[in-house]
């Protein structure tokens, strides 16, 4: 280390050995568009790719809103399993198209459906009868 180091050089290297730059977002990842011609109005296209996204999630999250009581009405453990894991595949058709922070995530099914048992009067032993699941459900 140099007698006459920078005070700004010694601050970034102090903070890169504490670790303080270990968990940045985007590290170990090229830059994105670092070969691409300066665009002058990358802001305002982020901008609107951004207000896109978030118009795709909250689309997506009002149809889930929507569909979730109907799929928690149904009459069996089954259909309502599948049910979920149906809304769970719409949203993971949102996640993989959109940026990290819009993301939604998926359903918590197993957390869901021990709720739905306990206002059902059902334990996860009981059996379902075959004849118990609709073709609409």
């Amino acid at each position: 280390m140099a007698e006459h180091e920078p005070w700004i050089e010694r601050i970034i290297r102090e903070a890169a050995e504490t670790g303080a730059f270990d968990d940045l977002e985007g590290r170990g990842r090229p830059i994105p568009d670092l070969d691409e011609p300066y665009d002058p109005a990358w802001w305002a296209r982020r901008w609107l790719r951004r207000n896109r996204e978030l118009d795709a999630v909250t689309e997506v999250a009002a149809e889930v809103s929507r569909r979730l009581p109907r799929v928690l009405a149904g009459g069996a453990e089954v259909a309502v399993r599948a049910g979920l894991e149906e809304l769970n595949g719409l949203i993971a058709a949102l996640d993989a198209s959109v940026e990290v922070p819009a993301r939604l995530g998926p359903l918590p099914i197993d957390r869901i459906l021990a709720g739905w048992r306990t206002r059902h009067g059902q334990t996860r032993d009981r059996p379902i009868s075959p004849g118990s699941v609709s073709a609409e459900q």
